[in-house]
């Protein structure tokens, strides 16, 4: 499967005037096509990638390419090139792109913001997920709260990836040993940046 290229769509034509067919030397009968490349990616155009001219004479159907013109073929297709625009579909991929990194800040915020809020108020059954002290990752429940402290249960796990944190989040996994964290603890986790998320149903 070909997920990534380039690809040539027609972007318009016209008649070139004042300049000769180089095979049949007939006058007002070459016609220019422009065709805008891009890059894609499934398909997706990421961004224009350049134009290039495709010329027919209409008397003698024979095509051309641009170094095949005369100088006053070339003077007219320059000018006429200058008048073709590139569509803005063509930088979809780029906008996609962009609108993707904004909405990964904005739910990382958010996610920031909702992390601080539970860290000030702890509530049983909540999941954090931390980092180790070897750089790791792994996940404590907390069994009960009190008033100034709470007592928690740890994964007896750790995994490299962030995102293999839903693979060692297992009810086998965690240890049935209780440890107390107070809650200076825990916000001297959240201000280092240890605390990666909190779950609570």
């Amino acid at each position: 499967m070909i997920i990534f290229g380039h690809r040539s769509t027609h972007l318009k034509s016209a008649q070139l005037r004042n300049v000769k067919c180089p095979n049949c030397e007939t006058q007002d009968q070459m016609t220019a096509s422009v065709y805008g490349r891009h890059v894609h990616i499934f398909w997706i155009p990421i961004f224009p990638a350049g134009k290039t001219g495709v010329f027919e004479c209409q008397h003698c159907h024979k095509g051309f390419k641009k170094k095949g013109l005369g100088e006053d073929g070339k003077l007219a297709y320059k000018n006429f090139k200058s008048t073709v625009k590139t569509p803005l579909w063509k930088y979809s991929g780029l906008a996609i792109i962009a609108l993707l990194i904004c909405w990964g800040f904005y739910a990382s915020k958010q996610k920031d913001n909702r992390v601080a809020e539970l860290v000030k108020q702890p509530a049983m059954f909540d999941k954090y997920t931390f980092k180790t002290e070897t750089g790791y990752f792994s996940t404590f429940k907390v069994v009960e709260v009190f008033q100034d402290s709470m007592y928690i249960n740890y994964n007896n796990y750790e995994t490299d990836r962030r995102t293999g944190v839903d693979d060692i989040d297992l009810k086998k996994n965690y240890s049935d040993e209780i440890y107390v964290l107070t809650n200076k603890d825990i916000l001297s986790m959240h201000n280092r940046g240890d605390i990666e998320d909190i779950e609570r149903k």
